[in-house]
């Protein structure tokens, strides 16, 4: 939206259908819509029910009785519980816990309409479909009984895009839960409008540019996709609808001409310096489940450090490129002006070392009263003295991604830390009140489940860590990855063989077997031990639910410490 404005592109506007969508769901007025809906699927599955599990089964039966049940208590306290996380009562932990359930009870129920599709606010589980299989999505984008989008799409937001007659529609799909709700829009407006152009965008294409090659079915649903980064590639298609509709000359677009899937290479990436803050008009910021907002930002693109042989997010930005700090600030500044917000959340992989020293020394030196968290390595060169700068320029939170504490298994996945800068990192952070958040991995190829364990120890274990205010950690089972370092390679890191399934033509990931440590199979039990054992220390709402509602609990707790007077004599 700021490229194409700032490059005099006129008539742009932009939404957020996932909390449109979600805002439209969570009301009284959509509840006595399903109302009738529940009792008629009741009666119909009175008379006829097929088998014991699965649509229009015994258990498809109970579960719609059991929401019925439920159905008054829910309708009342459905608009209440969403606007008590707009409001001061967000800050009521048990009030907000019991919001979150309210919420998630009331999307529970709205699925049984669709069962055995399951809602969340951060998910969708289509279980009948598989969404790396491009026959799968397909048939599920068509499928009313199975996928709620279809009604609410065409029902309530349909008509509202095409009202303005956009010649260009972009549909942006980042998650693998946003995929069939994604192209199940697609398919909803190339229908009602054949002759509008429609791209589809995101990290989650940008990592299957082979795959799209081999899938010409998804080329009736939109006319193109833009992989990697988006600016100057949608800027160029927009000239060239307007223009001479030459395809070819829009940078990392795949599109289809003459019956020939074409992918537009060597792929763009942006100078980061030249691009203006991101702007954020058009987003329904009051509709959020929150009282304040938390806009993402960037400072960098792309990761400083590309050896972890895990990790395919360096995909998404080819090449590591740093915004000047001075304009990364000036962003700041004019978001929190425009958008009346003070917290930020960096989205960038990883955090660099020097150019983030120059970054909070800006923010120091022009006294602004940011909050903001960000993610970094436990690098031995982070200091003492860059995390005090850090906290003083208002970094509240900082993600680590610790994999491992084990230290073989570190070296193996060249993570290139240490144990001792884990532990110093970690004890600074503690004592400068920075909050922490750790990713752990389970069941790295090689990794015993000694080793495994000794991960979950250093946090379980340490209880300076666990029982500080804000910390969180996320422990992750091992997904061989599509364009993970690993995979150049396999075999060095004793993996023996990899399998797709043949239908699984957008798969982002593989099955595997090992020569030695722990089985995929083990390595799952003890991910759902470990699991367990952080469960048991870490608080779990909002902390891990939510990285920009814990920002928002942290900036709380900061400032209820900072009024609090000092004992006399202190």
């Amino acid at each position: 939206m700021g490229f194409l404005t700032k490059a005099g592109v006129k008539n742009v506007r932009q939404r957020d259908l996932g909390i449109e969508v979600l805002d439209a769901v969570l009301t009284q007025e959509y509840g006595a819509e399903i109302y009738q809906r529940l009792v008629d699927k009741i009666k119909k599955l009175e008379r006829e029910r097929t088998g014991e599990t699965g649509p229009g089964s015994a258990e498809h039966y109970t579960r719609l009785v059991e929401s019925l049940d439920r159905f008054p208590y829910l309708i009342d306290a459905i608009e209440p519980a969403k606007e008590s996380l707009r409001g001061e009562e967000f800050y009521d932990i048990e009030r907000y816990r019991e919001c979150l359930f309210l919420i998630d009870k009331w999307l529970e129920l709205v699925s049984t309409l669709y069962f055995p599709t399951r809602l969340t606010v951060v998910d969708n589980q289509f279980s009948t479909y598989s969404i790396y299989s491009s026959k799968d999505l397909l048939k599920a984008i068509h499928d009313e009984e199975q996928n709620p989008y279809l009604s609410l799409f065409r029902d309530r937001f349909l008509q509202s895009i095409l009202a303005d007659q956009p010649d260009l529609v972009g549909v942006s799909i980042t998650a693998t839960s946003q995929i069939i709700p994604g192209l199940t829009l697609c398919r909803l407006i190339k229908e009602a409008n054949p002759n509008l152009h429609l791209t589809i965008g995101g990290s989650i294409f940008t990592r299957l540019v082979d795959n799209l090659r081999r899938c010409p079915g998804l080329f009736d649903l939109t006319d193109d996709f833009i992989v990697f980064e988006g600016e100057t590639a949608l800027l160029e298609l927009v000239n060239q609808l307007e223009g001479k509709r030459d395809f070819s000359k829009v940078p990392n677009l795949i599109h289809r001409h003459n019956g020939k899937i074409t992918v537009n290479q060597p792929f763009y990436s942006e100078n980061i310096n030249e691009l203006p803050a991101p702007n954020y008009d058009g987003f329904p910021l009051g509709r959020y489940l929150s009282p304040n907002t938390v806009l993402p930002v960037q400072f960098s693109r792309g990761c400083y450090y590309k050896d972890c042989a895990f990790c395919a997010l360096t995909l998404d930005h080819q090449n590591f490129r740093q915004r000047d700090p001075g304009k990364t600030v000036d962003d700041l500044q004019w978001l929190s002006t425009r958008y009346n917000t003070q917290y930020f959340f960096f989205t960038d992989e990883c955090f660099a070392l020097s150019p983030t020293k120059r970054l909070c020394q800006q923010m120091i030196d022009r006294r602004v009263n940011f909050s903001w968290t960000c993610e970094m390595r436990f690098e031995k060169n982070l200091s003492r003295e860059l995390l005090t700068q850090m906290r003083d320029a208002g970094c509240l939170k900082i993600v680590f991604g610790l994999e491992s504490f084990n230290q073989r298994v570190m070296d193996f996945m060249k993570k290139g830390i240490a144990q001792a800068s884990v532990r110093r990192i970690t004890e600074d952070c503690l004592d400068l009140g920075i909050a922490i958040h750790c990713y752990i991995i389970a069941g790295f190829p090689t990794e015993t489940e000694a080793e495994a364990m000794e991960t979950a120890n250093f946090v379980v274990g340490n209880e300076r860590l666990n029982q500080s205010y804000g910390f969180s950690c996320q422990p992750c089972l091992f997904d061989l990855e599509k364009e993970a370092p690993i995979m150049s390679d396999p075999g060095s890191y004793g993996i023996q063989r990899i399998m797709r399934p043949a239908s699984e033509d957008l798969s982002l990931g593989f099955f595997y077997e090992v020569k030695e440590g722990m089985t995929p199979e083990q390595a799952e039990r003890v991910y759902q031990e470990i699991y367990g054992k952080i469960s048991e220390v870490v608080c779990e709402l909002p902390f891990n639910y939510s990285m920009a509602d814990g920002l928002l609990y942290i900036a709380r707790e900061k400032a209820k410490v900072q009024r609090v007077p000092l004992p006399a004599g202190s």
